[in-house]
């Protein structure tokens, strides 16, 4: 089982370092998951000097006790009449994509092809077939859709164009993994 493992996470891992890289760099189908504006350069301008520190940040900010009624009311009344959201920032300036990321990417790659292909061992004995692996793995990364991004769409208000690009990227990236793990995970009799 260890080597099915080793294989499954290795052959999976790369399945999923070459999709996200089609994918993300070769296509242009994530122009309308992440988009471009002019107008970020006014919104950012000075972040430096309000966000120290790396982190996500809600807007707007509820920096007051939870208990204080009349600040909550008054939090509440602007988030219905405000635009409101949540921005992911980086205080430390950097290369866009060093090598190291590309390398713990790979790595969660292949981490994450280890776990599938744990689950898709334990499952054997009840997938009949290679399509049935397949399905099998394709439901995990389905699976990963609507626990992860389909929350966060929910309730953090994610913009569907992001929901919906993430998630078919996610969906198609198991979908690949599924047919490689199903090809080469078989029950010993097989």
């Amino acid at each position: 089982m260890l080597k099915q493992i080793i294989i499954g996470g290795l052959l999976g891992g790369i399945t999923l370092f070459m999709w996200g890289f089609v994918s993300w760099a070769a296509m242009d189908w994530h122009h309308s998951t992440v988009q471009s504006h002019e107008g970020v350069h006014a919104v950012v301008e000075n972040i430096s000097d309000h966000l120290p520190e790396t982190g996500v940040y809600y807007f707007p900010p509820m920096t007051f006790e939870q208990d204080d009624t009349e600040a909550m009311e008054a939090w509440m009344a602007l988030h219905k009449t405000e635009p409101h959201g949540m921005i992911f920032y980086n205080a430390v300036p950097g290369d866009p994509m060093p090598p190291s990321r590309l390398v713990r990417g790979f790595l969660v790659d292949v981490i994450a092809s280890m776990m599938a292909t744990i689950l898709l061992v334990m499952a054997l004995p009840s997938l009949s077939g290679y399509w049935c692996r397949v399905i099998f793995v394709l439901s995990l990364g389905v699976f990963a859709i609507i626990s992860v991004h389909l929350v966060n769409h929910v309730f953090h208000d994610m913009p569907p164009s992001w929901t919906t690009g993430t998630g078919l990227d996610l969906a198609a990236s198991w979908l690949l993994v599924g047919l490689v793990l199903g090809g080469i995970i078989k029950p010993k009799h097989v």
